[in-house]
């Protein structure tokens, strides 16, 4: 942890960074605070420094950042965070776990560079030291490449360019958010590997989604496995559609079962009855029945 993780080539240059950790001259002064050059390092309170709202980093391993902590402790913060000023001090661009970390460690100040930063330059910046260090689980990473996409405005070609993946790639990975909730959480914590997320879309059915998902967690399913249960599934439907009436909204009843899912913890079966339908909640014992019961309890 103590040692200094280098940057990416492409990375190091977007951040403006030196090939060594010195500092330029000040180049005026605000409300007493120096300015400084974007290359320069200088030392800032930690409380003048706030989180990225848009971080595309939203999951922080606490024994992690103890770890960090403890390195911190013993060699100070050797690598500087990256801020742009705002109008109430500073906004980190990246570094938040040294930031955090150095708190822990009971830091009051630490090296920071100064970049002077938009939005999107900030949120891009970010996004991208992050996937250069492999920092950010798939659905994070499909967040940030969202927001830089639909809310920033930054183009395909130009995001694919700065985070080295082609525009497929992107697609890809932006598609993890189209799953129902509780699979992007197994995604997020490594319960479900990326390539088990993209499998699982090649489902229509947020339903059939989610009883997959828990299939592959209950019996270690592998990728290729998941693939070809998906492909069985497409058989199936695809033998079947024809001679299917269905009454009900599909997409209402997946809604249902996503619903009733989350607030269970069981796959719901719900049965059409033509104008109405049936919804049961199957359990193997008196125990899990109590479990039931207790979950939904309000």
């Amino acid at each position: 942890m103590a040692k200094k993780t280098g940057l990416g080539r492409g990375l190091a240059a977007l951040l403006g960074e030196a090939g060594e950790q010195g500092g330029g001259p000040g180049v005026g002064t605000a409300a007493g605070e120096t300015r400084i050059e974007a290359s320069s390092i200088i030392d800032l309170p930690v409380n003048a420094i706030r989180r990225n709202p848009r971080q595309p980093r939203r999951v922080f391993d606490p024994a992690a950042l103890e770890e960090l902590a403890t390195s911190i402790a013993a060699v100070g913060v050797v690598q500087p965070v990256i801020v742009r000023a705002v109008d109430d001090g500073y906004e980190l661009i990246a570094g938040e776990r040294r930031w955090r970390a150095a708190q822990l460690a009971g830091f009051t100040v630490v090296p920071a560079i100064v970049r002077a930063a938009s939005d999107v330059e900030s949120l891009e910046l970010a996004l991208i030291e992050n996937v250069v260090r492999q920092q950010l689980n798939p659905v994070d990473e499909a967040y940030a490449l969202r927001v830089l996409l639909e809310d920033l405005g930054v183009t395909q070609e130009n995001l694919a360019a700065r985070v080295g993946k082609s525009r497929s790639a992107i697609a890809n990975k932006i598609r993890l958010l189209d799953l129902p909730a509780p699979i992007q959480e197994s995604l997020a914590d490594g319960t479900l590997s990326e390539g088990h997320g993209r499998a699982l879309l090649g489902l229509a059915e947020r339903g059939k989604q989610l009883q997959l998902a828990r299939k592959v967690v209950e019996k270690g399913l592998s990728v290729r496995q998941v693939e070809e249960e998906v492909r069985r599934s497409s058989e199936i439907r695809a033998a079947t559609g024809s001679r299917q009436q269905t009454v009900l909204d599909p997409e209402l009843v997946d809604e249902l079962k996503e619903l009733l899912f989350g607030l269970a913890g069981i796959m719901p079966r719900v049965k059409d009855r033509g104008s109405g339908g049936v919804v049961e909640l199957p359990f193997r014992d008196g125990s899990e029945l109590r479990r039931l019961i207790e979950r939904l309890r309000f």
